[in-house]
């Protein structure tokens, strides 16, 4: 099984020349789930969600899409809500978020998870459940408590308008730069946390703290990955009509993990020792599947039988 541990939400999106919002599930982690339950993995989606009208949507969307639930925290708190206006696009994002069912998860909500999480193939992680407080803690704390027990992804996913200290959200960063095994980051991402730096140096930086991949997006261009003696592999996006990139980089995610787990190198040691053509392999259908989801509104990550 993978488990993708963090936020779930509701996108309120509003597209150019639109005067309402349309509610759509999503929440990158809880994406990444949808997809890679629709590409037919053993998907479980770990998080916190409501008990108002709008959880009941989230549930109904990780059962349409063959998700498990086994690891889903039921609360009282409400659901987080993220108002996205898309222009040529990209949406620019206004979060409504205190007191939600994700912000205000603790450790003690999450701790009865522990064995159930070691016992998986790999876990997802990262978005705004490591940005916010006080469940960014929270997941932070779980996270290193499984650290070595299975291969662990984090998309950093940066939402700068949930990180209230930049400098300490930087040194959670690092720290879990010693504890995940694969670390993606878009450009963009970067270019927040780490401005005009060597990409390839701080990538040094991380490589020698443990982590075996390290993945950065380049929107339209593609993606690459940099492992162990500063190896690249690059893999260009497909070319398509955009309607939005809202939960691209979350199917991405979905699709490299369930590559990876069909070529069998879904494990810690596999990872030390990938080949450049199995993560061409693996980053190509990434792309394939994050490119089909930005030709249509909102998070809607594709199915398998679309692949073909």
């Amino acid at each position: 099984m993978i488990i993708c541990a963090g936020e779930s939400l509701i996108d309120m999106v509003s597209f150019r020349g639109e005067a309402e919002y349309t509610p759509h599930v999503g929440g990158s982690n809880f994406n990444s789930s949808i997809a890679l339950g629709r590409l037919g993995a053993d998907s479980y989606y770990f998080g916190a969600i409501s008990n108002d009208s709008y959880g009941e949507l989230i549930e109904s969307k990780l059962r349409h899409s063959k998700v498990k639930e086994d690891f889903v925290i039921k609360t009282n708190r409400p659901t987080t809500l993220a108002y996205a206006d898309v222009i040529d696009g990209i949406a620019e994002y206004t979060f409504v978020d205190e007191h939600s069912a994700g912000r205000l998860l603790d450790s003690s909500s999450l701790k009865p998870f522990l064995d159930g999480v070691k016992k998986a193939k790999a876990l997802l992680v990262g978005g705004i459940s490591l940005q916010a407080e006080p469940c960014g803690s929270s997941w932070q704390s779980f996270i290193e408590e499984v650290a070595g027990h299975l291969p662990i992804y984090f998309d950093a996913n940066v939402r700068p308008d949930f990180i209230e200290n930049k400098q300490a959200y930087l040194a959670r960063f690092i720290e879990l730069t010693h504890k995940v095994d694969i670390l993606k980051i878009s450009d963009e991402d970067y270019r927040y946390l780490f401005g005009a730096q060597d990409i390839n140096e701080v990538s040094k930086s991380w490589l020698d703290n443990g982590i075996k991949l390290v993945i950065l997006t380049l929107g339209s261009e593609g993606s690459k990955v940099i492992n162990g003696n500063g190896n690249k592999v690059f893999a260009e996006s497909l070319k398509v009509d955009v309607v939005d990139t809202i939960a691209a980089g979350d199917t991405f995610n979905a699709g490299f993990l369930l590559n990876l787990d069909e070529q069998d190198l879904l494990d810690r040691d596999s990872l030390r020792t990938i080949n450049n053509d199995q993560l061409t392999q693996a980053l190509s259908f990434a792309n394939k599947v994050a490119s089909i989801t930005v030709t249509r509104k909102g998070a809607n990550p594709p199915w398998h039988e679309e692949l073909s």
